[in-house]
């Protein structure tokens, strides 16, 4: 096994591994290092049926299930994303355009730990997946920001039915499902502090007036989406992509809704934030 950074933000490429295959305690004990190390671990060249990527996932945890029509026949755990279409309709869940940085179940008492997706069809161009590093956001803050946020909650809400993917259609917390999070968490395993807000999901700090709640949330939007703290990923078939929501987040690139982009999604079930 090998391990090779992808950026200087975040992101390693594991080399060595077949995900389809048993892998013994000691090299999956250095995947999950590598894991929390890098933030963001990829997998090139992956030849995984459904069964295969759920077993490989339930090694790191308990899976979350789908709340949304879009899980697959067989396993409630998989989900399709993409724009797959069967009798003229498109079938997979968030299917086209840009989608603004978020962490996955975030709105959720118990918000994933971590999201892996395996690319089955990717377009030509476009449709690339941003990575941000909420620990190296969260050290760029002022310091009298970080005192600002240091004991306060953030409130998260997401609308399954909407399928929203841009913050300027965000529904409010009565009218999706919703749960208050710290601004700042701290990461079980490594023990570091995250930002854990972000552009599309986080309707408000809790406790503050509306307009500096504002505020603060865009100039921690901005530094979490600052170039520096993002790597790109650029999709290939066979990619196998794990990312740490408790301390990333993630957006993806527009891309020809004329060109197919199909992804097989499962995510690991996490603990209440701290």
């Amino acid at each position: 096994m090998k391990i090779v950074p992808l950026s200087p933000a975040l992101g390693a490429e594991i080399r060595g591994v077949d995900a389809a295959r048993p892998i013994d305690g000691p090299t999956f004990s250095a995947i999950v290092e590598a894991w929390h190390q890098n933030l963001v671990i990829v997998l090139r060249g992956q030849n995984l049926d459904e069964d295969g990527q759920v077993r490989f996932a339930e090694r790191f945890g308990e899976l979350s299930p789908i709340h949304t029509s879009h899980h697959s026949d067989t396993n409630k755990a998989v989900m399709y994303i993409g724009n797959r279409k069967k009798d003229g309709k498109i079938i997979g869940a968030l299917p086209l355009g840009e989608m603004h940085f978020h962490s996955d179940q975030c709105y959720q008492e118990r918000p994933a730990m971590g999201t892996m997706l395996y690319s089955i069809e990717v377009p030509a161009e476009g449709g690339n997946t941003l990575f941000a590093n909420g620990y190296k956001a969260y050290e760029a803050l002022p310091s009298e920001v970080k005192e600002k946020v240091r004991e306060r909650k953030a409130v998260h809400v997401y609308d399954y039915d909407g399928g929203v993917v841009e913050r300027r259609n965000m529904v409010a917390p009565d009218k999706g499902i919703s749960f208050a999070h710290p601004v700042v968490r701290t990461h079980p395993a490594t023990a570091r502090k995250s930002l854990y807000v972000n552009r599309l999901m986080t309707h408000h700090i809790e406790d503050l007036a509306h307009e500096e709640s504002e505020r603060l949330l865009a100039l921690m939007f901005e530094t979490i989406e600052r170039p520096e703290f993002v790597y790109e990923h650029r999709w290939r078939v066979g990619d196998l992509v794990l990312w740490d929501n408790r301390c990333t987040l993630h957006a993806r690139r527009d891309f020809d809704p004329d060109e197919r982009r199909w992804m097989r999604r499962v995510t690991i079930k996490g603990d209440v934030p701290r």
